[in-house]
């Protein structure tokens, strides 16, 4: 079990949990996200295949065989997407990055207002574009905090913190 790549993002979120909170939090998330996904994945299978199934053995194996599989595609998706920040972080470096990241959240909240300004009814999809947008406030605030005031106690060294990151992967994804 501790192979699965869910695991591993559960684990990671776990050891950050100490010395970088919203991170931690984020990876949850992320974790939760899965979840709900391979749910939703395994919900839809199950109706549209309880139909033929009388008994319904067939739908509920063929359910549980698709949330193993989303489970395990979106968190492997999630660990390469995370790698590949991590890449872009350690050649762009914390300047640049902090930039992309303020962009980001200018347009997720750009769009969070317009989708608020289009809706004429609520739909569980209306809440993701403010979800997004305050995601990345919290990062935004956090990330200027930690990496770019550097007369700050807590200022860390956003190059250290990145390889050690990309290291931590490199030894989970080989099981140490």
């Amino acid at each position: 079990m501790l192979e699965t790549q869910i695991a591993r993002l559960a684990l990671m979120a776990v050891k950050l949990w100490p010395r970088l909170r919203l991170l931690s939090m984020l990876l949850v998330l992320l974790v939760i996200a899965c979840i709900a996904l391979a749910g939703f994945s395994a919900r839809s299978v199950f109706l549209a295949l309880s139909p033929a199934s009388p008994s319904g053995i067939g739908a509920s194996v063929a359910a549980g065989l698709t949330a193993l599989v989303v489970l395990a595609l979106c968190a492997f998706t999630a660990i390469a997407g995370i790698e590949a920040l991590l890449q872009l972080a350690h050649d762009f470096g914390r300047h640049r990055v902090g930039v992309l990241l303020g962009l980001a959240t200018i347009l997720a909240v750009a769009v969070a207002l317009r989708a608020a300004a289009d809706a004429t009814e609520l739909t569980a999809s209306d809440g993701a574009a403010p979800g997004v947008a305050l995601i990345l406030l919290a990062m935004t605030g956090w990330f200027q905090r930690t990496y770019r005031n550097a007369a700050r106690r807590g200022f860390r060294d956003f190059h250290v913190d990145v390889v050690g990151a990309r290291q931590f992967l490199a030894r989970a994804a080989h099981g140490g």
